[in-house]
């Protein structure tokens, strides 16, 4: 396993390096590649105490990524939380590539299933800007390749990021239409409407 641990905001003391490589070492046996794996740990200035450190894991795939934020009053309950949830989308994503070989799935879901089981990994790039707005910044622009994909294949891909949405180019029609997890833990999908002449 390939770990880049990075901070912000907060001191990386040699202790939380040194706890952050033991409890993500864990993650090693999960993969049957070596797997990039970035850990950022970072402070915010929030009232609740309890949310003051969030650590975040992001392990870039062939095509997607794993990716898990937790937060905790410590940056190690905060590792710990994060390590934990990535092993468990780890775990999910393993059977769902077992019940693939069984013919089961299709399309992109299966491929990410497939990347976790046994490929090597790529990167992708996120550009960060800062905009001012009327109430705060816009502190960060992301951008991904858009190939035509399901709602199937979308709803999966936003599961394997740990999103509450996700923005995705329909292979039926070619629109741009973002899928999103609603509070009774269904989905929703929103669609362009059409335009009048």
């Amino acid at each position: 396993m390939d770990l880049t641990i990075s901070s912000q905001h907060t001191t990386l003391t040699d202790a939380i390096r040194d706890y952050a490589e033991k409890r993500m070492s864990k993650l090693d046996e999960r993969f049957s590649f070596e797997a990039k794996v970035n850990l950022r740990i970072r402070k915010e200035g929030t009232k609740r105490e309890e949310d003051r450190y969030i650590a975040e894991v992001t392990i870039p795939l062939k095509r997607g990524f794993i990716r898990s934020e937790e937060r905790a009053d410590t940056p190690y309950a905060a590792i710990d939380l994060v390590q934990h949830n990535v092993e468990r989308r780890i775990r999910r994503y393993k059977t769902k590539y077992n019940k693939r070989r069984r013919g089961s799935l299709d399309g992109l879901e299966a491929e990410i299933a497939e990347q976790i089981a046994a490929t090597a990994t790529t990167a992708d790039e996120a550009a960060e800007d800062v905009l001012e707005l009327e109430f705060g910044q816009l502190v960060r622009t992301k951008t991904h390749d858009m190939p035509p994909i399901t709602v199937q294949e979308a709803t999966a891909q936003m599961d394997l990021l740990g999103h509450t949405f996700f923005v995705f180019r329909n292979r039926e029609n070619g629109q741009i239409n973002v899928v999103y997890r609603r509070h009774d833990d269904d989905y929703g999908m929103i669609v362009p409407a059409e335009e009048s002449a």
